[in-house]
């Protein structure tokens, strides 16, 4: 995961507003950045890096020579991107997958290019020639994304609450800060001042329907029909090319194991896959839980059943770890009533 930060509009001075885009240094340990818009003093865009796809040119916020009016931050995977620059023939300058969007976007605009992607992400596209900015997020909310906005335009958008919540701005009224809708993308104009105004709020993608990008999928034809095997074997193809697609990354990848059915099949498709792609290192499994629990139990005995695979031996305290630093890890501050906490006993 990546950390995004963005403010338009910053009624005060944007370096005293840089402060609250720390608040989500975990999500990116690798590398960190801030950066103002040209011809926008008051707009500002952070990024917390964690390295997944194109380790050496993937820093954010995103610019490339071919749209250099066009500023770009994102959290997420996105699937099918090779393919897409092969259908539509796009040079691409870095092997970024999120570059792909700006291709998408500058050909086909906000709505065909949301909806063409596989993969989870949410995203902050700033296109300073037509003075827009766009927000969007995956079809299933996988990728977190909030935003704040006020009456007189100041937006600021994070992947998280707690990078917004001590933000100042003109008004007298807290701003209240959202999470982004699943599915959607969201068009504001923005303001020779820097200040945004909404203008379409639209659903790319409804999780009940064929998504865009099916056409394009590589994915053998399924078989029609609804005996007990044709079933089974689109079940398995669909499952297969699902964790298929998620083998992209440039880094090690391992396995959450719980021990029981789901995890334990993706773990043996994954040993499956990981021979035919040639990935060159020991696939790992992961677990949590205490040392006798019957899911570590279970779940060392899949690792172990599973070639080329080894769970991860190593003790932490965690619970000393996780009281520490919940803080950091909590996604929102949506916090129980104060009559439900009277109830609580510590």
């Amino acid at each position: 995961m990546c950390g995004i930060w963005a403010v338009f509009g910053s009624d005060e001075c944007v370096s005293s507003q840089c402060a609250s885009a720390m608040k989500v240094a975990h999500r990116g340990p690798d590398a960190f950045r801030i950066e103002n818009v040209n011809g926008f003093t008051n707009c500002c865009f952070g990024f917390h890096r964690l390295a997944i796809v194109d380790q050496l040119y993937g820093m954010q916020p995103l610019r490339i020579k071919k749209f250099p009016f066009l500023w770009f931050c994102y959290n997420g995977e996105i699937y099918n991107h090779r393919l897409l620059r092969d259908q539509f023939q796009f040079e691409t300058q870095t092997e970024m997958d999120g570059e792909i969007l700006l291709h998408l976007y500058d050909r086909f605009g906000i709505q065909k290019m949301a909806s063409l992607l596989d993969g989870v992400f949410a995203f902050i596209l700033l296109d300073t020639a037509n003075r827009k900015v766009f927000l969007g997020r995956d079809t299933y909310g996988v990728r977190p994304l909030f935003k704040s906005v006020t009456d007189d335009g100041f937006l600021a958008v994070c992947s998280e609450a707690k990078g917004l919540t001590d933000l100042s701005h003109a008004l007298d009224t807290p701003a209240k800060i959202v999470p982004f809708l699943p599915g959607h993308f969201e068009v504001f104009e923005l303001k020779q001042n820097g200040k945004v105004q909404s203008v379409q709020m639209e659903q790319f993608h409804c999780c009940t329907k064929e998504p865009a990008h099916a056409i394009y999928d590589t994915v053998e034809r399924l078989s029609t029909g609804f005996d007990m095997e044709t079933v089974k074997t689109n079940i398995r193809t669909l499952f297969e090319n699902a964790v298929r697609k998620r083998l992209m990354a440039q880094r090690r990848i391992g396995c959450l194991l719980s021990g029981g059915l789901d995890s334990s099949l993706v773990a043996a498709t994954l040993v499956k896959l990981a021979k035919v792609e040639k990935l060159p290192y020991p696939l790992q499994t992961f677990s949590i839980g205490s040392e006798d629990s019957p899911d570590i139990i279970a779940s060392r005995k899949v690792s172990f059943s599973l070639a080329n695979v080894s769970p991860s031996e190593k003790q932490t305290k965690l619970t000393y770890k996780l009281n520490r630093n919940v803080s950091l890890h909590i996604f929102s501050f949506i916090l129980p009533d104060r009559c439900h906490l009277c109830h609580l006993k510590f």
